[in-house]
Formats: C-alpha cells, structure tokens, sequence
C-alpha cells in the first residue's frame, strides 16, 4: 500500500526536531502527517515519604496537560509553516496507557514513523514503540537521529527469514518499492528445507517480489560466528542500501515490550532507516 497518512509520536517535554524530520519525510511523499503528543502523568505517590498532597497532585497535572497541549499548538503551527495536510492530538496519561493510545491513533494511518532524539523521554519511547509493535496493527519506520530517510527508496535490503514477522513486513513495503531500482533479498545462515525457507532459499520471495515488478537479486550469506545483526549492518552497509526492511520480533510480559535478540540488536547497530511489520 502506498502510504498516504505517516504517524509519529512524541513528548512533551521533548524538542521538535524529530517532528521537523517527520515534516520533511512529509513533504517529500506528499503525506498527511498525524503528531500525537503525550505528557506522562505522576502517580498519586510519587515520593518516597508518601502520598503527593491531593492540592499539588491536581496542580501538578492541570501543568502536565497545559505542556501538551501547547506542545501540540506549537507542532500546528510548524505544520501550517510547511504547507501540509496535518493533525495534532495531545493526551496526558498514566504510562500504563501510553501503547494503548499510540495503537488506538495509529489505526487511522498507514505508516508510523519512530524518530529517536537526543533528548527523548526514554520511558515514553519504549512505551511508544510497544504500541507500535503490538497495538498498531500497522507497520512503522524506525529513522535514527542524524540518519536520512526517503519513501521512494533506490536501494532496498530486506532481511529475510521465511517468518510471518519478515512476511508481513515485505507486504506492507511493497508501496515503496515502485521506483525501487534494486532489491537485495538477504538471508544469513540460510536452511535448504521444504518447511523451512524452501529447497533454494530466497528463491520464493524473490519470484513474488519480480512479479509486482522488483528487481531482485539474493544474497546468502555466512554468520560466521558473528551476530546476525553485525552481518546484515555490513552488507546493507557494502552495498550502499538506503532503506532495511525486517520483521520486528519481540515478546510482551506483563504489559512490558521486550525485542528479541536481533531485532534489539539491528535497531541498537543500525545507522539505517528500517521498515518493520509485526
């Protein structure tokens, strides 16, 4: 699907500068751009000598809701600058809520956009990105701080196991491979099996990626003892990709997201924008 709505999320506390990157990335596609602006709320016992008295308690979250919201006001206008569709909503929660919100809102558009900053509330991040995972229900863009991102990309890399997590992924990228002039389909440590990744792996996925007219080309390559994150860095590192799409493995406990390994490990390496579906 050709994404014709991004969403990001952030905080109040935070900068603007990721939701001037998510403008840019806007822009340039031509996409309604949807912010959600989230200010965390204290418990009722936030010290270690008790209870917050109820008068400062109330006082402290009518600040909490006013810095959202001017948060927001100021977000519109940046929006209104740049000349393009957009909508601004704030909500002031428990942290709790914080994934149900941002799955809640992301239902409505097609792509969300994580945009890490130096400055980010690390809470409100993880908490963020959990809902992207797991309440969604759409895939995301995960754009490193300093990292530039097209969605019209030339050279895509798509980290390929045969899951239903790397499938999903590789469907929901398919808009963006139109002007696509190279795909590399790249699987480490490949398993020749019929139920695994077929007798020829990568030969299925890249029969069905030529035929929604992708020029494809796999590479299996050997982990050699290394970290499977650290071969697929280098490779999309090699050959100049602009883009990683994978599938984003994690588990919930406990309403705490928790990646799996690789996935944990590509993010935390990764210099590149990268395409994740659940």
């Amino acid at each position: 699907m050709v994404s014709k709505t991004l969403f990001t999320v952030t905080g109040s506390g935070q900068s603007t500068d990721g939701i001037a990157r998510a403008i840019a990335i806007s822009q340039e596609a031509g996409c309604h751009l949807a912010v959600l602006v989230i200010g965390i709320s204290i418990p009722a016992s936030a010290t270690a000598y008790g209870a917050v008295p109820a008068d400062t308690w109330s006082e402290e979250r009518e600040r909490g809701r006013a810095a959202a919201a001017d948060k927001a006001a100021a977000i519109e206008a940046m929006i209104a600058e740049a000349g393009i569709s957009g909508d601004v909503a704030s909500y002031y929660c428990d942290e709790g809520q914080i994934p149900d919100i941002v799955g809640m809102r992301a239902r409505y558009t097609d792509l969300g956009l994580y945009m890490p900053t130096q400055d980010q509330d690390k809470q409100l991040a993880d908490k963020a990105l959990g809902g992207f995972v797991y309440q969604s229900a759409r895939p995301f863009l995960v754009v490193p701080d300093g990292v530039s991102v097209s969605l019209k990309p030339k050279r895509v890399m798509i980290a390929w196991n045969g899951t239903r997590e790397a499938a999903s992924a590789v469907y929901d990228a398919l808009g963006m491979l139109d002007e696509t002039t190279d795909v590399r389909v790249v699987i480490v440590d490949p398993l020749a099996s019929e139920f695994d990744q077929g007798e020829e792996p990568g030969s299925d996925i890249a029969a069905y990626l030529a035929r929604h007219g992708a020029s494809v080309t796999v590479d299996l390559l050997p982990s050699a003892g290394r970290n499977v994150a650290d071969v697929l860095i280098q490779h999309a590192t090699d050959i100049s990709a602009d883009m990683i799409v994978a599938g984003a493995y994690g588990h919930s406990r406990l309403r705490e997201f928790l990646f799996g390994g690789a996935t944990r490990d590509l993010l935390a390496s990764s210099g590149f924008p990268i395409f994740m579906a659940h």
